[in-house]
């Protein structure tokens, strides 16, 4: 029996142009692989980062600390971290944020962190303006609580 033809690319060159961007980090950080959809949103060739960067170098400084503190401890107790978001700095210098995903890997004497992000432009926007709504809401609370307190006042002043 003969399979129809496939138009489908190689899986290598599909994986190369996912539509997130793939990495293989040592437990150290430093980038052993990446593919050119991570390259294109950062700014970088992968000559620049493979065996050249650590993806931490890539955070800012808020995101190294918590890479220290929170990720690399979580990826040590768990093998996995999901949905954490950290702004890399584009090689132009401003800032894309990303949505990582990781899980530790074995291969033969080697362990590997693979690693699949996602660029979270829209999020971060929905985000802040859900942070804004909620604060103008507590806002309108907080009068109408003083309304009301200034209105039970008066009245008891009027009835006293």
């Amino acid at each position: 029996m003969t399979r129809p033809s496939d138009d489908l690319t190689s899986w290598s060159e599909l994986l190369e142009h996912a539509p997130c961007g793939l990495l293989v980090t040592e437990p150290d950080g430093t980038i052993r692989r990446v593919n050119a959809t991570f390259c294109t949103w950062t700014g970088y060739r992968a000559a620049e980062l493979v065996h050249e960067r650590r993806i931490q170098d890539l955070f800012t400084v808020g995101g190294r600390l918590f890479h220290h503190t929170h990720w690399l401890p979580l990826m040590q107790m768990q093998g996995s971290a999901a949905e954490v978001k950290f702004d890399i700095l584009h090689r132009e210098g401003h800032r894309v944020p990303m949505l990582f995903n990781a899980i530790v890997r074995q291969r033969g004497t080697r362990i590997y962190h693979e690693l699949a992000v996602v660029v979270v432009h829209d999020r971060q926007k929905y985000e802040q303006e859900l942070l804004r709504a909620r604060k103008h809401a507590e806002s309108a609370l907080a009068e109408q609580q003083k309304a009301q307190q200034a209105l039970a006042r008066s009245r008891s002043a009027r009835a006293g």
